[in-house]
């Protein structure tokens, strides 16, 4: 797989989780008061939308370049998931949204979402010492857009696009 190749493939998968994640998104924030039921609907879209992300990213072939990118990313992803299904299950154990709240999984759950700009840190300094390498990476295309997909899928705030 190309550096294109994977920028492209990886720029796929995070536009349709995040479409997808904010149509679950969207369904949630209609409802006025949501109940314990409709944050474990909510959940388990979630933890569906993740599985599936992870199950195309963990397809993904990174040419050597980029391996260690992507196993930050892949490390973050795998967290995020399993923090999302321990919340749903603890959640689906719990007898209201707030009972669910005071969780360690809740806890956890916040934390890993929390972790992206941290994960988001490590990429782009992963990504600058692959920029100041010289001639073998100047001027690719590929290395500002994988910045890019790295900001969409993880969620890295503003994604600038001047």
């Amino acid at each position: 797989m190309t550096a294109d190749e994977y920028v492209g493939d990886l720029n796929a998968l995070a536009a349709t989780g995040r479409s997808d994640f904010e149509a679950a998104a969207d369904t949630y924030n209609q409802v006025a008061e949501p109940t314990l039921e409709d944050e474990l609907a909510f959940l388990d879209k979630e933890v569906a939308i993740r599985h599936e992300f992870l199950k195309g990213f963990e397809a993904l072939d990174p040419p050597g370049s980029i391996t260690e990118v992507h196993r930050l990313l892949g490390d973050a992803f795998t967290r995020l998931t399993a923090a999302a299904e321990g919340l749903a299950v603890s959640t689906g154990a719990a007898s209201s949204i707030e009972e669910a709240e005071r969780t360690p999984e809740f806890a956890e759950y916040l934390a890993a979402n929390d972790d992206g700009a941290r994960v988001c840190l490590n990429v782009q300094a992963k990504l600058d010492d692959l920029a100041a390498v010289g001639e073998a990476f100047e001027n690719q295309p590929w290395l500002s857009g994988l910045g890019l997909a790295v900001r969409a899928a993880i969620g890295c705030g503003e994604i600038e696009t001047d």
